[in-house]
């Protein structure tokens, strides 16, 4: 009987019918338990993360958004002994159309700062290829079937300034949003730059050729416009794959940290962005003045200097004086690629204004012809550490990256008005010097390596001597991978200084309550910048903070002589001497 009654539940639980309807019921608790795990439908999905190469296609089509613009930087200053013959006009009226450039963006540059950091990159790179390309048509119009009509070559030049002033100013608040620092940001500005060169050293290059062997100057101009034509396709290109980028995929904008859903943004314009930027911006301004404009200005006396020193004809001096546009081409990506590695942003800014004061000593007190090509070649290094250095030493310093595209146009505006008074007053030089010996006015360039050298070293030795007197200039020295390790030390040695209670609103704007809804790494992200920003921020009472008003009354008036003197200049007959800007910033 025992053995019966344990056999007949074995035999049950073994039966087929119990096999059966246990298997059902297994599979109704897994339904049920799978249905318990199904999505909420009323969370929303997380997008797959970017994926490289579409951040590389963003950086190609970014870079060909321009190549149309600096195709033409050389255009009509290499056509100027055509130009002047075509059209009848004197040095002084050609002077008016290379000018241009420079003082439209005076204040130019100012206002559509503020735009492009609320309405974002891509937009304004349509807008402002789209009036180059504008401008270009109208030019190359102006000498169609000779009609060599100099007030519509004005226009034209000047409604293509419009774009060309701030179109660079875009395309760095594009790498901005889409490569962080550390992370490519100094490559993409290098790789942008280094394309610039090559484009404005091809049609510098071949503009005379062009003009020489069909006939006529307009197809210079009108090559020069259909090559404009691409660059606005690549720009429309690069603001449709950005929105559909962001539908598609999780787009991190690396100026806040922030899942990206859109460019517009609140409250930007707004006298606060210019308020508070940190004093190490300031004096890299002030850096930029000197340095920057010495270099970009340089190119308008760089093929009569050869000249003069080499006594050849203008095409040998034009190919020695264009030689510094294809190292920069080559070495600046490099450049980016390193300082995206190793930091040291303050270090490249002293480099580039000793190697530039070195290039203009040996121009000041040689002669010989060897020395001479030293000095465009150390001049040509210069160059190399000028562009991507100083945009991303911008981004890194400012107390809120959102405001990078503001910075940046101040600083752009500044050197355009200083790049005026110097080519100015250096023609003025030129003029009373018999024989119109360019080797007085080389002194105004050898005093602004001095002055621009000078600031970057008391900058240098403040960023690693005394790193908690300006936290901005000492973090841009940092290595990337070290930026938090720094960044946590540095703000536990201020908040020890600092009163017990902190605006935290006032310092922070990076909506903290969202980042639980962002992934662990773009929450570390926000968490740092909101951690910089309370650094670099200047506590209420201090000297500085009280004088922050000055800087920015400094370099309006900066601005306000460059018109003056431009106004000079034009009353003097200075002719050619004053000269469009070239690929720097």
């Amino acid at each position: 009987m025992a053995a019966q009654s344990l056999d007949e539940p074995t035999l049950r639980y073994s039966s087929p019918a119990f096999s059966g309807e246990h298997e059902t019921r297994l599979q109704s608790e897994k339904d049920k338990e799978s249905d318990n795990h199904q999505p909420d439908p009323s969370l929303p999905l997380r997008k797959p993360k970017l994926p490289l190469g579409w951040r590389i296609t963003i950086l190609v089509l970014t870079c060909l958004a321009s190549f149309g613009n600096h195709w033409s930087n050389g255009l009509i200053t290499a056509l100027k002994t055509t130009i002047i013959k075509e059209l009848k006009i004197n040095n002084s009226q050609f002077a008016t159309v290379v000018a241009c450039t420079n003082l439209v963006n005076t204040f130019l540059c100012i206002i559509f700062g503020f735009c492009i950091d609320k309405w974002g990159g891509p937009l304004l790179t349509v807008v402002m290829a789209s009036f180059h390309f504008g401008g270009s048509v109208i030019m190359a119009g102006s000498a169609t079937n000779n009609f060599n009509n100099y007030p519509v070559l004005i226009v034209g030049k000047v409604i293509a300034a419009i774009g060309d002033g701030s179109l660079d100013n875009s395309q760095h608040r594009i790498f901005s949003t889409y490569f962080a620092r550390g992370g490519g940001f100094a490559f993409s500005i290098g790789a942008i730059w280094g394309v610039a060169n090559l484009a404005q050293f091809t049609g510098q290059s071949t503009a005379n050729i062009i003009a020489t062997n069909l006939g006529t100057y307009a197809w210079a101009l009108w090559i020069s416009a259909i090559i404009a034509l691409f660059s606005v396709i690549c720009a429309v290109s690069v603001y449709f794959l950005d929105r559909w980028l962001m539908v598609k995929y999780e787009v991190t904008d690396h100026t806040d940290g922030t899942t990206m859903k859109g460019h517009l943004r609140r409250g930007v314009f707004s006298m606060k962005a210019i308020k508070e930027l940190p004093v190490t911006y300031w004096i890299v301004l002030m850096f930029t003045a000197f340095e920057n404009a010495g270099i970009q200005s340089f190119v308008s006396i760089s093929t009569q200097f050869a000249q003069q020193r080499l006594k050849k004809g203008a095409v040998i001096a034009g190919w020695v004086s264009s030689f510094y546009l294809l190292l920069p081409a080559c070495l600046t990506p490099v450049v980016g690629l390193l300082i995206d590695v190793y930091g040291q942003r303050v270090s490249v800014l002293l480099a580039s204004g000793l190697v530039f004061l070195v290039s203009m000593l040996l121009l000041k007190f040689s002669h010989s012809v060897p020395t001479f090509v030293a000095a465009y070649v150390f001049y040509a290094f210069a160059t190399c550490l000028t562009a991507a250095p100083q945009v991303e030493i911008i981004r890194s310093i400012i107390t809120d990256p959102q405001w990078f595209a503001t910075a940046f146009a101040i600083k752009k505006s500044v050197i355009q008005a200083s790049a005026v008074i110097i080519t100015t007053a250096a023609g003025k030089l030129q003029d009373d010097t018999p024989n119109a010996s360019l080797d007085s006015a080389v002194t105004l360039w050898l005093i602004y390596a001095f002055i621009c050298t000078g600031i970057a070293l008391v900058l240098w030795i403040i960023a690693d001597w005394f790193p908690n007197v300006l936290p901005s200039a000492r973090l841009a020295q940092v290595r990337p991978s070290k930026l938090e390790e720094n960044v946590t030390r540095m703000l536990r040695a201020k908040r020890g200084l600092m009163q017990p209670t902190v605006d935290a609103h006032s310092v922070n704007d990076l909506d903290v309550e969202g980042m639980s809804s962002d992934s662990d790494s773009t929450n570390e992200e926000k968490k740092l910048l909101a951690d910089e920003k309370m650094l670099k921020s200047v506590e209420p009472g201090k000297v500085m903070n009280r004088l922050r008003w000055v800087f920015p009354a400094a370099s309006g008036g900066v601005i306000a002589i460059g018109w003056i003197v431009f106004g000079l200049g034009i009353e003097w007959g200075l002719g050619g001497k004053i000269s469009a800007s070239g690929t720097g910033d």
